[in-house]
């Protein structure tokens, strides 16, 4: 991949991880089923001791950021909880907060290039950030002033890595900035404002988490088509429409990021809050899909697919012609094994994902994923996450020729296989380590297999 630009959106996935599954209730314990004599002016109402524990962290998470395809993290699972009397003082006035943290590094072990000594061209060939982002969500209940169920939510994000030219551009930025409303409860709601799309369609992240999912998956197609994403919101709305049994159809549209994503809509909205940059038009975006949540005896199913059609202009390659650009996704993931009851969500799962884009006008054309993966394998380690990803993405034939000089040979596709752990060091502190091998990093037949090794640290206060 030596150029640059058509790898500005590869960070986008690598900047982004997911959230913890459901932190596990304390049971309730039975209440006795022989009631003790009472006074006949007392009502018989069983003893404290028999009531479950009530949720201290309920309150806050009701604030916590809302509309996500997946569970946002837990409260409970933060390092700062509800220490320090900050959330609690927040709450009163009816806001919520949430500091999240991620830096990922990689570097390649084996260094198969052949005694290149030129500039880096792609991540791990030296050592390499591949991310850092600092962010802090701030959220209001807007049910404080009579909008029941509405809430207005902000993020403000700093975003960093150690090689710009792939992962794009270090920034101060607006992260987010929306309004949400709950129209029926479970039912019906949408989205309005700076929008983030990474976690409202598609799923990418391995079994839906923030905090465990982020290593293997490099689904580059959508986010090459402007489709907004971490750190570079978008004006837009988004509406969702579900029902009780699990299906759910959510649409979005939102002025897109220009083509070259994240490095090309700097340079003409450095701040993030113009409206229509040179450049963008109007991205739409369908997912359908149905969505089942493990429970005791249950397991949990999710499968989704859609498409998005994205009126900017494209150049392509063959002829230099402008067209407007669409792609299609496809994804599922099935829970195999229930291995605890109290805690349901434990056990392996699977999934696959296929993206499409036109090769006329997308470098990216194909992507392909295999995922297999564990929650709480270890008895003692109910929310670990181990995961084995392979992928598989396919150049466009037209971007090949148009970039690779004619007597050059070129390689057409890029196959990848990630193995991590996600160890969950404490309350809001995540360590993931991986090891994997990439064949053909960049499309150069110069360059041979990397060893890839991985670490991503993630922190939610």
């Amino acid at each position: 991949m030596s150029d640059p630009t058509a790898f500005r959106c590869v960070a986008a996935l690598l900047a982004l991880s997911a959230p913890p599954a459901a932190l596990a209730q304390v049971p309730a314990r039975p209440v006795p089923t022989e009631q003790t004599t009472q006074p006949a002016t007392t009502s018989a109402l069983p003893d404290d001791s028999v009531l479950p524990a009530p949720d201290r962290f309920k309150r806050f998470d009701d604030l916590s950021l809302k509309g996500w395809a997946i569970s946002y993290p837990k409260v409970a699972d933060t390092i700062l909880a509800d220490h320090l009397g900050v959330r609690d003082a927040l709450a009163d006035i009816g806001i919520g907060i949430s500091p999240i943290n991620t830096a990922n590094f990689q570097y390649d072990f084996l260094q198969n290039d052949r005694g290149y000594r030129g500039p880096q061209l792609y991540n791990g060939q030296r050592v390499t950030r591949t991310n850092t982002t600092a962010s802090l969500t701030a959220t209001y209940d807007l049910g404080r002033i009579g909008l029941k169920g509405g809430q207005i939510a902000t993020t403000l994000s700093i975003v960093d890595n150690s090689f710009p030219a792939v992962n794009g551009p270090k920034k101060i930025r607006i992260g987010r900035l929306h309004y949400y409303q709950d129209v029926i409860a479970g039912v019906l709601d949408f989205k309005a404002g700076y929008i983030d799309n990474t976690q409202e369609f598609l799923g990418i992240n391995v079994g839906g988490n923030l905090a465990t999912g982020n290593l293997g998956p490099q689904a580059t197609i959508p986010f090459q088509l402007g489709l907004s994403y971490g750190g570079f919101a978008a004006p837009g709305i988004n509406v969702r429409v579900r029902s009780k049994t699990g299906f759910y159809n959510k649409f979005g549209i939102q002025r897109s990021l220009p083509p070259g994503g994240a490095t090309a809509e700097n340079a003409v909205n450095p701040g993030g809050f113009r409206f229509s940059p040179p450049g963008t038009g109007v991205l739409l975006i369908d997912e359908i899909g149905f969505n089942r949540a493990s429970a005791p005896g249950t397991k949990s199913a999710w499968v989704r697919f859609g498409g998005i059609h994205n009126s900017t202009r494209y150049t392509r390659f063959s002829d230099g012609a402008q067209k407007d650009n669409w792609a299609v996704f496809v994804a599922a993931d099935r829970q195999l094994t229930q291995t605890d009851p109290a805690k349901p969500f434990r056990g392996i799962y699977a999934g696959a994902t296929f993206n499409y884009a036109p090769p006329e006008q997308n470098f990216f054309t194909q992507y392909y994923e295999g995922r297999v993966y564990g929650v709480g394998l270890i008895r003692s380690r109910p929310f670990d996450l181990a995961s084995l990803v392979t992928t598989y993405n396919v150049y466009s034939l037209e971007g090949l020729r148009a970039r690779v000089p004619t007597n050059q040979s070129f390689y057409k596709g890029t196959w990848a296989a990630t193995a991590s752990y996600a160890y969950r060091a404490a309350a809001g502190i995540y360590i993931q380590p991986g090891l994997g091998v990439t064949v053909h990093p960049i499309f150069s037949p110069r360059f041979g297999p990397a060893l890839n090794g991985y670490l991503s640290l993630i922190t939610l206060f």
